[in-house]
């Protein structure tokens, strides 16, 4: 297994492009030498979200509320190396560090790097679980009743009518 390093990058980030109810949700991290994007899945980027702030608890700190989502956003050029298969979310809390360890999910295609993985401050690991949260709730409206997103126009079949009520707006 190949393992790519970011000691110390300077931008990490989770972001989306596509439309809502159409995107692909991308991580991605940028050091000196190397700028990595991988792809995940929705419940993965609010995963990662959902860790950083259970572990910046353990530091007496939380997600930010002031954050640039502008200088939050995704870089150019988007080249994912593969799609995120498992996350590791872990905390040195002596240094104040955050490890996120990404491993690509298996499959038939020869890739040079196996692994991810990339240490954060806390600072950054406030915005990052900031970030996380924002990115998910920028997607489709959600139903009143059922919690599921609704279409364009926001109707939807809801299951919380039996499927006998008529669209849900």
């Amino acid at each position: 297994m190949t393992t790519l390093t970011l000691d110390d990058p300077h931008h990490v980030t989770v972001g989306t492009i596509g439309e809502a109810g159409n995107r692909t949700f991308l991580v991605q991290a940028e050091d000196a030498e190397h700028r990595v994007t991988l792809v995940a899945e929705k419940q993965q980027v609010a995963g990662i979200g959902d860790l950083l702030a259970r572990l910046l608890v353990r530091l007496d700190e939380s997600p930010a509320d002031d954050w640039d989502t502008a200088a939050m956003a995704i870089r150019e050029p988007v080249e994912p190396m593969w799609r995120i298969g498992r996350i590791e979310v872990g905390l040195d809390a002596d240094a104040a560090r955050f490890l996120l360890e990404f491993r690509g999910v298996e499959d038939d295609e020869v890739h040079l790097v196996d692994e991810v993985a990339f240490t954060i401050d806390t600072d950054l690991a406030r915005r990052l679980a900031a970030q996380a949260d924002w990115v998910v709730d920028q997607g489709r409206p959600r139903c009143r009743l059922c919690g599921r997103p609704m279409a364009d126009g926001g109707s939807h079949v809801c299951p919380a009518t039996n499927g006998h009520g008529r669209l849900t707006v």
